[in-house]
């Protein structure tokens, strides 16, 4: 009787919120900055480099002649449960970077991942947070004029 009445109430906690499946528009941000094609090319790769630190976050193509370089980029953890048990959800993001003589262009794409409606508009926001501060350091990395006169 003790565990029915322990499991009673998660069971009604869980069976009140509906799970869905996450749509998050891409995020493409295009600026003017200072460079060649061939210096925006080896600074926007160094700065994937320098941001895709996990061990899932990876370059999959990069044509320096096009100016083009994409990415899988693990953006973060999510989490929900699914009949009495937590599944974790890592949520990736693909990102495209292109490069010309005084522009750049990222564009960022994140996949789909499941939450319950009542907790998953955190989970959205989270997501749309990282994507708007990962545009930003890029954004930031290739304005700044960091040459190394040595």
């Amino acid at each position: 009787m003790k565990k029915l009445l322990l499991i009673l109430p998660i069971l009604l906690l869980f069976s009140c919120y509906t799970q869905k499946t996450s749509n998050i528009d891409s995020l493409e941000k295009s600026f003017e900055v200072k460079g060649s094609k061939n210096e925006l090319y080896v600074k926007a790769n160094n700065w994937m480099v320098e941001n895709f630190n996990d061990a899932e976050s990876v370059i999959q193509f990069s044509d320096k002649e096009t100016g083009n370089i994409t990415g899988k980029y693990f953006l973060l953890e999510t989490t929900y449960g699914e009949n009495m048990k937590t599944i974790y959800n890592n949520v990736f993001a693909i990102i495209k970077i292109k490069v010309k003589d005084g522009a750049s262009k990222i564009t960022i794409i994140p996949d789909e991942f499941r939450y319950y409606e009542n907790y998953g508009t955190n989970k959205i926001k989270l997501v749309n947070d990282e994507m708007n501060n990962l545009s930003k350091s890029y954004e930031d990395y290739m304005k700044n004029d960091n040459s190394n006169d040595w």
